[in-house]
């Protein structure tokens, strides 16, 4: 999904002598305006060193903005992201794959369901492991 956005506005507040918040006001190709926030790191001259996002979501939001002046246009492409981070659940998948693991911990022994389905997410972990290894091997042929 590519989106174009304008960059109308950035403001920035000083709120310590080493953190900061960036507010991006944007608005997409439709008019919808919208604004996108980072909290910035601060170096001693109070010169932004890092900005992080305030929601993951955003981060390829601001990874951009970072780098633009406003009234800039520009476009992004969040297909490659989208299939990183469940906008549903507000996690990475790597999160939500620690989380299910997390809950087979805690569950009883005692249910044949939980065991053939510790046995699937197992497998599943290393089907995508043997395949991350096959595509490493192929990458450095």
């Amino acid at each position: 999904m590519i989106k174009t956005f304008t960059l109308n506005k950035i403001e920035h507040q000083v709120s310590s002598a080493t953190k900061g918040m960036l507010t991006y006001h944007i608005t997409d190709e439709t008019g919808y305006s919208r604004t996108v926030s980072g909290i910035t790191i601060l170096d001693e001259a109070q010169s932004i060193k890092s900005i992080n996002p305030v929601h993951k979501r955003e981060l390829p939001l601001i990874d951009t903005l970072s780098h633009l002046k406003e009234d800039e246009k520009f476009s992004l492409d969040f297909s490659s992201y989208n299939r990183y981070f469940n906008r549903d659940t507000n996690k990475t998948v790597n999160q939500e794959a620690y989380d299910n693991v997390m809950m087979m911990t805690n569950e009883p022994d005692e249910e044949d369901g939980s065991i053939m389905s510790r046995i699937m997410i197992i497998g599943s972990g290393l089907a995508l492991t043997l395949f991350g290894l096959i595509m490493l091997i192929m990458n450095l042929s």
